[in-house]
């Protein structure tokens, strides 16, 4: 389980870190303290308090950010490859498992998931549902599936019927997922400051 700053769940939520300190300390979010007496914020419990409360990320004027959620971490570093030699400044998270990869959609509110679906636990379709069910969590941002899957016509009917924005096949061409990933980041509207009007 990952932890988070109040300062970061601060800027996360758009408000000043003495908003957050006063939302531990009545009990509304979770923190836990450091041996030190910093709090800090289990990234679950943020990412339950905003759902509950709607809550969104304030706007941003940052570079793209890309969660690629995969428990085969060679084919994270591949896929985390293929986009840094791109000439398009992007940030990139990757995570393991469909629990963290829904922590970390409300929580980090990426501008595109990429997504592998043959996962322990809480697979890659389970995300999907979950997603396509909560328009809140989901937001404006492009599903991309990756997945070896290619040879389980039920799955990936079932995949197809979930209506991801892409859907590749391992092993993934460099070209065709540059491709995907920049026509995902081109009809996705642009985030602005957090300052609009």
């Amino acid at each position: 389980m990952g932890y988070v700053t109040t300062g970061e769940a601060a800027k996360c939520l758009g408000v000043t870190v003495k908003t957050v300190k006063r939302w531990i300390a009545s009990g509304d979010l979770r923190g836990v303290q450091t041996l030190g007496g910093h709090w800090r914020i289990p990234e679950a419990a943020l990412h339950r308090f905003m759902q509950e409360r709607g809550m969104r990320s304030p706007k941003r004027d940052e570079a793209p950010r890309i969660l690629i959620v995969d428990d085969d971490q060679a084919a994270c570093a591949l896929l985390v490859g293929i986009l840094e030699a791109c000439a398009t400044p992007t940030e990139i998270k990757c995570v393991h498992d469909g629990y963290t990869g829904l922590v970390q959609v409300g929580a980090w509110q990426p501008d595109v998931l990429v997504l592998d679906i043959l996962m322990p636990g809480i697979d890659g379709l389970q995300v999907l549902h979950r997603l396509r069910h909560d328009r809140k969590l989901l937001g404006d941002m492009a599903i991309v599936v990756v997945t070896s899957a290619f040879d389980q016509p039920d799955l990936m009917r079932s995949v197809r019927k979930a209506a991801p924005d892409a859907i590749l096949f391992k092993p993934v061409d460099a070209r065709e997922f540059l491709g995907v990933i920049k026509a995902c980041l081109e009809r996705a509207p642009m985030r602005l400051c957090a300052q609009e009007g």
